[in-house]
């Protein structure tokens, strides 16, 4: 799994995906998707994706559309239920990697049996047994653009180095290198495509941009061609934001630490993207890394999530056990210094499903966004999904207050109690099922009129500011929109200290999408962007919707705002006049090699800007099918 370049894949699997040994991977493989089934099927007919897409092996939230456990009972469990004639256990299994199992099945000793199942159904069993989406074993050709010199980094250059310029998660870049009067003027310098569903925020670094996805690759990219300096590729799969800290033992005396979806930490060298160590933080089975590890004074703050809410069908499941954590990892000597979960107490049996699995709680909390450093108070900020099960959990849907130093939990604010969800029906919540209104979005640390707030919105599309001190609630809004499972707040507002943009994904015609841009020092709304469905959306999947679930970037005059249609909009931010409108899901020819690569829509992380130049993925949770497009832009496209 820590190899630099992983090994070739079967000729057999390589064909069903469309990929060539020779040269870049297609950017419009034949129509049509595997197992037959296309975006949409069995949902209404709703979606109606563009000729020539696919859907991709693998969605990054670890999802696919077949249920393995059927699958499972009827070739496997015979054997493996019992372990007889020593076959591992199904619980064996469930401690190895999906790519154990997932190779297993299509080139190990239990190819034979696998014999006839198509992608989605062993994408499915492994799913079933491991709680992951495998990242297969794809032949690594080498990128066809490499740069033709490596010269060494530039540290003292223009930098968007996390999930915001700073620890304080503001997503406020205050020398942007453009001047909101050229905002309009923004074109695509360049473009690049590359495998993956979902993807790390764009990290700008002097004149490189680094960039990762739940394809299991990270690059090194030159900033203003798009050219190749790295490319580190290993089993497994990135969409937390990464982070460069300054780095002694690293030969170009930066480190760039990556959090994947095993919960591996990786340390790259920055200059060549040489693997330098790993270190595996926890070891729940369905845990993952979603929100970015915050480096503060040698210390990575590794924020944990779990996939526990997906598991909801599988009656073999023993739900739920995560609870959510920040680990404090030393940079320096590579071992942990603390790990603190929000809530201290252990899941306990509580009671068996319809199947007869023993059930567990308390469980929930999980912490899907960066935590905030506050180095003044010597203590970090984390937001916290919902509760997991019926038993009460007074950490979850909260912002909670730790200890820099100790992990120690100084406060806990939360703002709805009994928010109880996991999607299906078998090891659901007794009860009230919650309206899953947890916080995705990193609370933003910002002096408001010399007063310092802690400010973040969820997905009950309602905006809170906090006192640092002691959690205390100095204002909140009136729900803002609908809300819900995937509206409201979802990745991220901005701020800029006197305002406060949050975009709204809620869905048409039941909620309010757009974005609102509220008064910092008393959350008063000033103005709103109505979203309305877009008529001529090019999102291949055909899954267009006018949801702003993006995290949002603000510059001094304009902040920015993507949505489900493929479209990335700016908005002056004193009167809320629209003030560019860019579609990045239109085809383009890529520096890479691709001819016509789609985007797709945008979600989860926003825009990069700095030095001049906007960093923007385009496609995401398969919308633009295999392959997503990082596109560059200036002013003028100069």
């Amino acid at each position: 799994m820590r190899n630099r370049i992983f090994v070739a894949a079967t000729a057999a699997f390589v064909a069903i995906l469309g990929l060539s040994l020779a040269a870049p991977l297609a950017a419009q493989p034949p129509a049509g998707a595997p197992g037959g089934q296309q975006p949409g099927a069995g949902r209404g007919g709703a979606a109606q994706p563009k000729p020539g897409y696919v859907r991709p092996p693998e969605n990054s939230g670890g999802l696919y559309p077949i249920s393995g456990e059927p699958i499972y009972k009827e070739k496997c469990a015979a054997c493996h239920d019992s372990g007889e004639d020593r076959a591992p256990t199904r619980q064996e299994m469930a401690s190895k990697s999906p790519e154990e199992v997932y190779d297993a099945l299509t080139v190990g000793i239990m190819k034979g049996m696998a014999e006839g199942m198509n992608q989605d159904q062993l994408y499915g069993v492994v799913r079933y047994l491991t709680g992951k989406s495998p990242t297969p074993n794809i032949a690594a050709a080498p990128d066809p653009n490499i740069c033709k010199t490596h010269g060494p980094l530039k540290p003292s250059g223009p930098q968007w180095n996390g999930w915001s310029p700073k620890t304080d998660n503001l997503r406020y870049q205050p020398n942007p290198g453009i001047k909101a009067a050229d905002v309009p003027k923004l074109k695509v310098k360049w473009a690049f495509s590359y495998v993956g569903t979902k993807n790390t925020a764009p990290l700008i670094f002097g004149d490189r941009v680094y960039m990762g996805s739940m394809s299991g690759r990270v690059y090194s990219l030159d900033a203003n061609t798009g050219c190749v300096h790295w490319r580190y590729d290993y089993r497994g799969g990135a969409r937390a934001s990464m982070t460069i800290g300054k780095d002694a033992k690293a030969p170009s005396g930066y480190t760039l630490y990556v959090g994947d979806d095993r919960m591996f930490v990786r340390a790259l060298d920055a200059g060549s993207g040489k693997e330098l160590w790993t270190l595996k933080v926890d070891d729940h089975p369905v845990g993952r890394i979603t929100g970015s590890p915050s480096l503060h004074n040698g210390v990575l703050y590794v924020p944990l999530s779990a996939a526990e809410e997906s598991q909801g069908n599988v009656a073999s499941y023993s739900c739920c056990t995560f609870i959510g954590k920040v680990v404090a990892v030393d940079v320096n000597t590579r071992k942990i210094l603390w790990s603190q979960k929000v809530l201290d107490e252990t899941p306990k049996p509580t009671r068996k499903n319809s199947a007869g699995t023993q059930m567990y709680g308390p469980a929930g909390g999980a912490i899907w966004s960066a935590p905030t450093i506050d180095a003044k108070r010597g203590q970090l900020y984390v937001a916290t999904g919902d509760s997991y099960t019926e038993v009460d959990h007074p950490a979850s849907d909260a912002i909670v207050a730790m200890d820099l130093k100790t992990g120690k939990i100084r406060w806990v604010n939360q703002v709805l109690a009994k928010d109880n969800f996991v999607s299906g029906r078998i090891n659901a919540p007794l009860g009230q099922m919650g309206p899953d209104y947890d916080f995705g979005s990193a609370p933003s640390l910002v002096k408001v009129a010399g007063k310092d707030m802690v400010i973040t919105g969820n997905k009950s599309s309602i905006v809170y500011a906090m006192e640092p001190d002691t959690g205390k609630m100095i204002w909140q809004t009136p729900k803002l929109g609908s809300g819900g499972a995937s509206g409201g707040v979802l990745w991220g507002q901005a701020t800029d200290g006197k305002k406060v943009y949050a975009p709204i994904a809620d869905a048409p015609g039941r909620g309010r999408p757009g974005m609102v841009t509220l008064d910092a020092a008393t959350g008063k709304e000033l103005w709103r962007y109505e979203a309305v469905p877009n008529p001529n959306c090019n999102v291949p999947s055909g899954r267009c919707t006018p949801n702003h679930g993006q995290a949002a970037t603000v510059i001094p005059g304009v902040v920015f705002t993507g949505a489900g249609d493929g479209h990335l909009r700016a908005f002056d931010t004193a009167t809320g006049k629209k003030v560019w409108d860019f579609d990045v899901a239109v085809p383009r020819d890529t520096v890479n090699g691709y001819k016509d690569a789609f985007g797709g829509h945008l979600d989860m992380a926003g825009a990069s800007i700095a030095g001049g130049k906007l960093f923007i993925h385009s496609g995401y949770n398969g919308s633009a099918g295999q392959n997503n497009l990082l596109l560059a832009f200036t002013v003028d496209g100069k």
